[in-house]
This record gives C-alpha cells, structure tokens and sequence, in this order.
C-alpha cells in the first residue's frame, strides 16, 4: 500500500494537483491536509481511493514527450 505522503510525490511528479487528486476520489481536501499533516490517520480504504483516482488521472494525461 502506497502511502499518502507517496501519492502526494507522484502527483507532483505527474504535475497533478492534489486537488484534482481530491475531487477525482471525492474526498475533501481539507481531510487529506490532515492526513498529511499528522493529525488524523486515514483508513487504508481512503488512502486507496486516492491512489486509484491518481492512477485514472495519469492514465487521462497526454504523453508529453521531452
């Protein structure tokens, strides 16, 4: 299981928000803040649900290629 901290460098990585993250998954982006934050741990269903909204979300984006 990824961590919340690991999707958060792959989005980056992918140039996607979290935000976009967020919306995709349906989950409010104030609780991931906290999640990230330390003060409130995730269940491992949420943090999956992330991690599935940024695989579909890397699948929509154009190749780009350098």
């Amino acid at each position: 299981m990824q961590s919340i901290h690991d999707i958060k460098a792959k989005a980056k990585a992918h140039k996607i928000t979290m935000a976009a993250v967020c919306n995709e998954a349906g989950i409010q982006q104030s609780q991931v803040s906290r999640w990230l934050s330390g003060t409130v741990e995730p269940l491992w269903t949420s943090v999956n649900q992330l991690h599935l909204a940024l695989e579909k979300l890397i699948d929509r984006s154009p190749v780009v290629i350098d």
